[in-house]
């Protein structure tokens, strides 16, 4: 099942541009990022599927796809996919049903399947993990200042997620993540919960779940400050 037509949709921001789009050549873009980052970076080779230097499967037929760019340069920075639900047959068909036993079996409370997608692909390459649109920290700025100004790119990639969603009456999220991303984005006011425990899946990874309207009243509550970067005013 393929992800219905949808118009591109371009936000620039904070010296950044990103783009969301199901267009062949915005897609493909993003599967070279994506390349880059787990194969030539992390090197999974034999993890994933490759073809000509790009990371594809199967889900990014009916996926949307965004990508985070510098435009003064054009070079791509990070990438997030957004898994939409097949509704055919006896479930959402998502990436993290792979997983045995299903993870999604292992939430506290019922889910609306038919607005249940998958946050997947996540990644900011390597050669700006240290980089800033405003140039490097400060000689003696404080740690949570330079993790704010780090924590751009993350902000910037739920942003995606949260226009991706709207987009496609997503109401519920889910992943597979890093344990240190589940806390990076926690610290951002972005609460994902446990869905049991922690896989063995391309390392070690945490099958989990949110509510996006509960992160946005969190958000409101725990990050003021950074709540309007990624639902708006």
């Amino acid at each position: 099942m393929n992800a219905p037509a949808m118009k591109p949709l371009v936000v620039n921001d904070n010296k950044l541009t990103l783009k969301i789009s199901r267009e062949p050549e915005h897609v493909a873009r993003c599967q070279r990022l994506r390349y880059k980052v787990y194969c030539v970076e992390r090197g999974w080779y034999n993890e994933v599927r490759i073809s000509k230097g790009h990371e594809i499967d199967a889900y990014d037929n009916r996926s949307n796809h965004a990508l985070l760019t510098r435009p003064d340069n054009g070079d791509s920075i990070g990438v997030v996919r957004l898994v939409l639900p097949a509704n055919e047959g006896a479930g959402p068909d998502l990436p993290i049903q792979e997983i045995d036993p299903n993870p999604l079996d292992f939430a506290e409370e019922e889910i609306d399947f038919s607005r249940l997608a998958e946050v997947s692909r996540f990644a900011v390459t390597r050669e700006y993990k240290n980089w800033h649109p405003d140039g490097p920290p400060a000689k003696g700025e404080s740690r949570q200042s330079t993790e704010k100004r780090f924590s751009l790119f993350s902000v910037m990639l739920m942003r995606a997620v949260v226009l991706m969603s709207r987009q496609n009456e997503i109401t519920w999220l889910c992943a597979t993540m890093e344990p240190a991303l589940i806390l990076h984005l926690a610290r951002l006011g972005i609460k994902f919960r446990p869905l049991g425990e922690p896989k063995e899946y391309h390392g070690l990874r945490q099958p989990c779940y949110a509510k996006l309207g509960r992160i946005d009243d969190e958000m409101r509550v725990l990050r003021p400050d950074v709540h309007p970067m990624v639902f708006g005013v």
